[in-house]
């Protein structure tokens, strides 16, 4: 019972510490502050600000008052100085604006995303999030908190404008808060067990460090750490967005396991069942857990219907205590890239852009290729309406080189070097030019929440696409909403499916029928694999694919792409985001902290 009493206390005066003394020691500096920085000012020379561990208040300060916030980032030290060009009067008084009903207030938007540099998918929602946040209202300024230690601030500015073509960022406005002690915590690889808890502490401890830099008026999480939501809504108590790439927990993960529910592992016996039922009671801790941290955040933005989908049955609390979950589509960058035009002459090729590695299933496209190319050499069709296949990729591990050397290997087995070209680790601009000359482009992914491949091939190339996920929910739509389509193709693409497909069932296939048959909310819909779907468009039914009708679907295509993945569409939506985190960000100020963290 002692030790009972003695727990809660202690879990107790833990949660005091988070709630009330850390947003204090965070928040509000020390009644000397202005005296402190007015002796800088005043000094004869160069010196550093005296502040001890109140680097986050005190940051906060000169900051908000700054004319150029960007140079209070802790690139080479955590050590602070003031800008010569604060060096005024007029720095002081703004030190000063503090009025929560103060219009020309400034606020702080942190970007929670240590891999800031790393130039991926994740990257180009944070950067252009960042330009339509900075472009929202000139009161605004963007923290990106980051680990990408050995990356300057111009120089991951300016990676963001040459591969995301983010320009005319107003950089005064955008300051990098190094983290340099916990991101390692973070990272799948170093964690040998328990691999989800284990990261989602790390994020929990990499936040707390950003704050101990620098705390935000607003949370903002890019990249997919759910951990740093804790510290963010009880220490800082502040609004919190998320953009949700992938949800790190889904309904499907328990479909691996052999005990499906708690009441199944009662009368667990042998030391197998025993272990198996330690597993379903670690999944569904964590899935409550991870259900709770959803409740947190106060606007929850997927990438499309899928994760949306996902989350809408996991953060099953949000809707019931009113907060936000929209769909909203990654910025593509689609107004960027050319598109082939209507009329323009094309080669019959099947271009697949993935990268080298299992999932996207190099090996079935081959199979069921090589399956197709036995019909049409017994058609007697014409070999120039042969098409073949060009596989356009990177390899960025030793796994995704053993899996390219392996679909070679597959390749020289199935005897078809001479239908099949290897484009490997091609510069941007190839790729560009393969997308302008190819007439068809692949994605055999089974559920690839979102795909942004498959956007840059519409407008471009026609896709052929497995019917799953993004590509099937979000990209590959139809144009002309009204018009009559089956299930395998619409008016700006076309889709197949396997029998290897986890969701694959054999009892509901129709006998004889060369369809196959899938359940997708309460419907049946039926598909040709890609073998049969080959056969169709190149052999039996090949009025699907005359020119006329690909330029139309080009078009169609490239009208698509524009008003659903451009970064225009995405600037509207974010700015429409941020006005609702301003007036969020007001409301947690007055209901949520004492007076004195008001002000500060």
């Amino acid at each position: 019972m002692y030790l009972l009493f003695g727990s809660l206390a202690l879990v107790y005066f833990a949660y005091k510490v988070l709630t009330s003394v850390l947003p204090n020691y965070l928040i509000v500096p020390p009644t000397n502050w202005q005296d402190k920085i007015k002796t800088v000012i005043e000094y004869s020379k160069p010196i550093y600000l005296q502040v001890g561990h109140k680097r986050s208040s005190y940051r906060r300060r000169l900051v908000l008052a700054s004319s150029q916030p960007s140079f209070y980032t802790n690139y080479v030290n955590n050590k602070l100085k003031v800008c010569p060009s604060d060096y005024n009067e007029d720095f002081l008084t703004e030190m000063r604006r503090r009025d929560v009903n103060d219009p020309n207030r400034r606020i702080l938007y942190g970007f929670f995303h240590p891999y800031a540099n790393n130039g991926g998918g994740g990257e180009r929602v944070l950067w252009q999030a960042v330009k339509a946040t900075l472009v929202a209202d000139q009161k605004n300024i963007a923290v990106i908190y980051t680990t990408n230690t050995d990356a300057e601030p111009l120089d991951i500015l300016k990676k963001a404008e040459e591969k995301f073509q983010i320009t005319d960022l107003d950089s005064r406005r955008v300051l990098f808060v190094y983290l340099r002690r916990f991101g390692h915590l973070i990272d799948g690889q170093y964690w040998k067990r328990l691999t989800m808890v284990g990261q989602l502490w790390g994020a929990a401890l990499l936040a707390l460090e950003a704050m101990f830099e620098l705390s935000p008026d607003v949370w903002i999480d890019t990249i997919g750490l759910p951990g740093s939501y804790i510290p963010a809504l009880w220490i800082l108590k502040v609004p919190i967005l998320a953009y949700v790439h992938y949800p790190i927990i889904q309904n499907d993960m328990f479909n691996k396991l052999k005990f499906k529910h708690l009441k199944d592992i009662i009368g667990a016996r042998s030391v197998g069942d025993v272990k198996d039922a330690a597993k379903l009671i670690y999944w569904s801790a964590l899935y409550y857990f991870y259900t709770y941290l959803g409740s947190l955040v106060d606007i929850v933005l997927t990438n499309g219907t899928w994760t949306y989908n996902h989350l809408e049955s996991i953060f099953v609390l949000n809707r019931g205590i009113g907060n936000k979950m929209e769909i909203l589509y990654p910025p593509c960058g689609t107004e960027n890239l050319p598109l082939s035009a209507p009329n323009a002459p094309k080669e019959n090729k099947l271009l697949y852009i993935a990268q080298f590695r299992p999932e996207k299933r190099h090996l079935l496209i081959l199979n069921e290729y090589h399956q197709f190319l036995s019909k049409f050499k017994q058609s007697k069709s014409p070999i120039k309406e042969l098409p073949t296949i060009v596989f356009l990729g990177s390899c960025r591990t030793s796994d995704d080189t053993a899996t390219l050397v392996s679909v070679k290997n597959r390749v020289a087995e199935l005897e078809l070097t001479e239908y099949v070209e290897f484009v490997v680790d091609c510069s941007y601009d190839e790729v560009v030019e393969w997308l302008a000359k190819a007439k068809f482009g692949l994605n055999g992914m089974w559920n690839e929440h979102f795909g942004i491949g498959v956007v840059e091939y519409l407008g471009r190339v026609i896709p052929l696409c497995h019917a799953s996920a993004g590509p099937y929910l979000d990209i590959v739509t139809p144009w002309a909403k009204d018009k009559q389509e089956q299930d395998w193709y619409n008016d700006t693409g076309f889709f197949f499916k396997s029998e290897l497909d986890p969701d694959f069932d054999p009892s509901i296939q129709v006998a004889e029928d060369e369809n196959l048959v899938f359940e997708y909310q309460d419907k049946k819909l039926e598909f040709p694999s890609f073998s049969n779907l080959l056969t169709r468009l190149f052999i039996t039914n090949r009025e699907l694919i005359s020119e006329d009708i690909l330029a139309e679907m080009r078009s169609n295509g490239a009208l698509l792409v524009l008003e659903k993945f451009s970064n225009k569409t995405f600037d509207v939506q974010w700015m429409k985001y941020i006005g609702a985190l301003e007036t969020l960000e007001k409301t947690y100020r007055e209901d949520k902290r004492p007076r004195v963290e008001q002000v500060h």
